[in-house]
């Protein structure tokens, strides 16, 4: 017997080198119990095989795990005047190290369509740095609450500026009720568009000189940004939306009548569309010639604030729908509330059109003033993609 286990001991001892080094299911196992043996601690890698991992293997030769996000647009975006669908599959990337054992495939997250129309290819060039005269300060404050009859709470907090003869207590029992609207997240349901396309904003500083140019064809530098942004938000989240980028005010006088072309065009191509925003920058002035820039600081970051303004019919006009606009406007205040406190300024409800007869779900936001810069605008245009998302989600149940 002694002879017998002397002849299988030296017949492992051969064998094994040369298993260990295979790919074969024996090899794995036996290179398992020799790493277990070393200590290592095993995770299973994405074809469901063991791995090792040692606690001492340096940061410097570790290969760091993928993004799990991307950091702009992750798709080729049309930068010509016709219709471009912009589409991904945008998952969302992991290490072997972050993959459960008894779940090794982790499913990729749907991501939404961006469909972009008639963008500008226009680049201004322009050496904006030559502006250096202080014309007044920029005085960067948050519009917070206010306590006026002329004001309603809403359940997150927010509130709403009734500048109507419709009773407090008729929008109060309308806030609390959800938008009926044929949400369906499968299709474009939603449509960003500017009717002051030329919209743009003032560097990043504590002053401003009068004679910088706050309107740009350009649709990196103009309000055009900030609907990317929301549009790449709700993206992420799964929502689908087109992006119109039409020039609208050139000139300037008709821009509204314009824009209405614009809406029903997209609304007969995409009838799935429910929401529909139009996307503008404020402007706000101080009477001693000083900018207010609206802000929340969020994450650490300035924000643009924005206002939400949702229009009443009247007897110049014909609004059916402006109670379900109401709604929506908000429910997207609320959500907005209770993801980021005081970014948003209180909702703006007023006789005014704004093409909100067009369609249901039409609303207008403004994202920060001529005071505020780009970048704080652009981030701001994240921040409201996402309360919009939130808003669309409770729509569709």
């Amino acid at each position: 017997m002694g002879k017998i286990k002397s002849i299988i001991i030296v017949c492992l001892a051969i064998c094994c080198p040369f298993l260990a080094g295979s790919q074969t299911t024996a090899g794995g196992y036996i290179r398992e119990a020799a790493l277990l043996t070393a200590g290592a601690e095993l995770h299973m890698s994405d074809t469901g095989k063991p791995s090792a991992s040692s606690t001492e293997q340096s940061a410097s030769t570790a290969e760091p795990p993928a993004s799990s996000s991307s950091s702009g647009s992750s798709t080729e975006e049309s930068r010509s005047s016709s219709t471009s669908t912009t589409t991904a599959s945008s998952a969302s990337s992991t290490s072997s190290e972050d993959i459960p054992a008894n779940n090794p495939v982790i499913p990729q997250q749907k991501r939404g369509t961006v469909i972009v129309q008639n963008r500008s290819e226009y680049r201004d060039t322009a050496d904006y740095s030559q502006y250096t005269e202080h014309s007044g300060a920029i005085i960067r404050c948050n519009f917070g609450k206010f306590t006026s009859e002329q004001y309603i709470n809403l359940e997150s907090g927010a509130q709403v500026r009734n500048c109507t003869d419709v009773l407090n207590s008729t929008l109060e029992n309308a806030a609390v009720k959800t938008p009926e609207l044929d949400i369906n997240t499968d299709e474009p349901n939603v449509l960003i568009y500017h009717t002051h396309t030329s919209e743009s904003f003032l560097p990043e500083a504590d002053w401003y000189d009068r004679n910088y140019p706050l309107r740009s064809s350009d649709p990196e530098r103009s309000i055009v940004a900030v609907g990317d942004a929301i549009c790449e938000a709700l993206a992420e989240r799964g929502i689908s939306s087109v992006h119109d980028c039409t020039i609208h005010d050139d000139p300037y006088t008709g821009s509204y009548y314009r824009s209405a072309e614009t809406i029903l065009k997209t609304l007969e191509k995409y009838p799935s569309i429910k929401v529909v925003i139009d996307v503008h920058r404020d402007g706000i002035g101080n009477g001693d010639g000083s900018l207010p820039a609206p802000v929340a600081t969020i994450d650490g970051k300035n924000a643009a604030q924005f206002m939400i303004i949702s229009c009443c019919e009247s007897e110049m006009f014909d609004m059916p729908n402006y109670l379900e606009n109401f709604k929506l406007a908000c429910l997207i205040q609320n959500c907005a509330e209770e993801r980021y406190p005081s970014l948003a300024r209180p909702i703006l409800f007023d006789y005014r059109n704004y093409n909100q007869s067009l369609s249901t779900g039409a609303l207008l936001i403004e994202v920060g003033s001529h005071g505020n810069s780009l970048e704080e605008a652009v981030y701001s245009g994240q921040l409201v993609g996402n309360a919009l998302a939130d808003a669309i989600y409770k729509i569709a149940g």
